[in-house]
């Protein structure tokens, strides 16, 4: 990338601008990053970069995307985002301006003129500019160009942001204190996930903000990594994480969206407020105060059988030197406690289901930090296979290949359920596979499966094998389906009490764009 450097009147009055905002700089020089009057921080800068139609299940907990859980678990991981409608174009026009501009569908070319994040910033005697990957050149105004899409990049349609604040991503800065005071960054399409796999746009993120994060946490800036919208499924529940040196890591349950983002980012630079922006909540919890820190670790997602007694160390380290940690912990399974003192979980959980806990450490000057998981109590007599619910969030016990999540909607029991294939058109067979002991008194294996085939088991198809590992023979559980939307039903097979057994359960797509095959898999037993 090569590096671009703000142009020098805009420089000129963001150094000159009001005197309150100067004040607020000196401060940030002298004592470490500034905080606004208003309960948020002031960063040196701020980096947006938006992914596309992924539900926050796919993304947070998901071993195909490492990176954005690297973030989600040393960040601040808002656990209840949401986008504002579908499609994508009004939820970029809503995080940019406020408002959807009356825009209810991805067309393009339109021309504003109204209030929005750019043209605030700009105002105020601060810096904006927006890098697009693939955008042909600086300014361009056309709607598609190979991976470039115009619905995705909200700044062009506005008369008030300059066309030299519209730039390539190969602009952006590798000397990040050249950055303006807010970008935004949207990668193309492929890598923002609307038209490839999660692991494609964790893989970009990871290679091409990286190197941001790391210098933000020790320079007063900030990364937020948030979605347009979700993949279509109820809630249009997205990811949202916040990085950074002013940001206090944890798990933030508060309802926010892409108003409530906006929102904080206007006040953290004392702006007006654009469109519904004036009516949202400012995030205002998840900053660190300049005092003492906080950070618990992340213990990850827990899975325990009901009546079985379980036990968790829940580790946390401060700042400051000498201070004595108190321990609280909201959303335990009943029959679950936490030592305050030490931070041990324990206990004998008493009933089945899955809940979202967030532990907390607090020291004497009452700053604290909170990491959020899923904790799941799966019924006895499960027997040999692991998290066959899916109830931890995660495919945790599984090994995967291909394009592989979890989703939290329609499963069918409980909250979740395994979607292995992709809403996206994939390449040859995704797989999750379990090697397990049957255990005594045990003779069958029970799957329930949904699949969502619009094209013919000639070319795509869904099954699933069980290899007898101790006998060395493999059984079809599930036979080669292909159905546009079978439903919940069941399939399984037969094993025997000791022996070692290979479950892999498989969605085939050939990649072919107009009829993408995936399969949902769910409570996943040995009786």
């Amino acid at each position: 990338m090569s590096q671009q450097h703000p142009r020098p009147l805009r420089k000129l009055a963001a150094a000159f601008g009001a005197t309150a905002l100067a004040a607020v700089g000196i401060a940030a020089a002298v004592g470490g990053p500034a905080h606004a009057a208003n309960g948020v921080p002031r960063p040196d800068h701020v980096v947006i970069v938006i992914f596309e139609n992924t539900s926050a299940s796919s993304i947070i907990g998901n071993s195909q995307a490492p990176y954005f859980n690297q973030l989600a678990n040393t960040g601040a991981n808002f656990t209840n985002a949401h986008a504002v409608t579908h499609p994508s174009e009004p939820n970029y026009l809503d995080l940019f301006s406020g408002s959807n501009q009356g825009v209810t569908d991805d067309s393009c070319p339109h021309t504003f003129s109204t209030a929005n994040e750019g043209a605030q910033l700009i105002a105020a005697g601060l810096t904006f500019t927006g890098y697009s990957e693939d955008l042909p050149s600086a300014g361009s105004t056309v709607c598609t160009s190979g991976n470039y899409a115009r619905k995705h990049n909200p700044w062009v349609n506005f008369t008030n942001v300059p066309a030299a604040d519209n730039q390539p991503f190969t602009a952006f800065p590798t000397d990040f204190t050249q950055l303006p005071t807010v970008s935004w960054v949207v990668p193309n399409l492929c890598d923002d996930m609307h038209d490839c796999s999660i692991p494609t746009g964790d893989t970009w993120l990871k290679n091409h903000l990286d190197a941001y994060v790391q210098w933000a946490k020790t320079h007063n800036s900030v990364l937020i990594t948030t979605f347009d919208e979700n993949d279509g499924s109820a809630g249009n529940q997205i990811a949202t994480i916040f990085n950074g040196q002013p940001v206090k890591q944890g798990g933030y349950g508060e309802a926010i969206n892409h108003f409530s983002v906006l929102r904080t980012i206007e006040d953290m630079y004392g702006l007006p407020y654009a469109g519904a922006a004036s009516t949202a909540t400012s995030i205002t919890d998840a900053w660190n105060t300049g005092a003492n820190t906080v950070t618990v670790t992340n213990p990850g997602n827990q899975s325990t059988t009901v009546n079985t007694a379980a036990s968790l160390q829940i580790h946390a380290s401060d700042s400051a030197s000498g201070q004595t940690l108190t321990y609280t912990a909201t959303g335990l399974p009943a029959g679950l406690s936490i030592n305050a003192s030490t931070g041990l979980i324990s206990g004998t959980p008493t009933a089945t289901g899955s809940s979202s806990v967030t532990v907390k450490a607090t020291d004497t000057t009452n700053a604290s930090g909170t990491a959020t998981f899923t904790w799941a109590v799966t019924p006895a007599g499960t027997g040999g296979v692991t998290n066959g619910d899916f109830e931890t969030g995660t495919l945790s016990g599984w090994t995967t290949t291909g394009t592989t999540s979890v989703v939290s909607s329609g499963a069918h029991s409980g909250s979740y359920a395994a979607r292995i294939g992709g809403t996206a058109p994939t390449n040859g067979d995704s797989t999750a596979a379990q090697t397990f002991t049957a255990p005594t008194g045990t003779s069958t294996v029970s799957l329930w499966y949904n699949v969502t085939c619009p094209d013919t088991v000639t070319y795509d198809w869904a099954t699933a094998t069980l290899k007898d590992n101790t006998a060395n023979t493999t059984t079809t559980v599930l036979a080669k389906t292909c159905v546009a939307s079978s439903g919940w039903k069941q399939a399984g097979g037969t094993v025997v009490a000791g022996h070692s057994y290979t479950l892999t359960l498989t969605s085939h797509d050939d990649n072919y764009a107009g009829d993408p095959t995936y399969t949902a898999f769910d409570d996943v037993t040995v009786g």
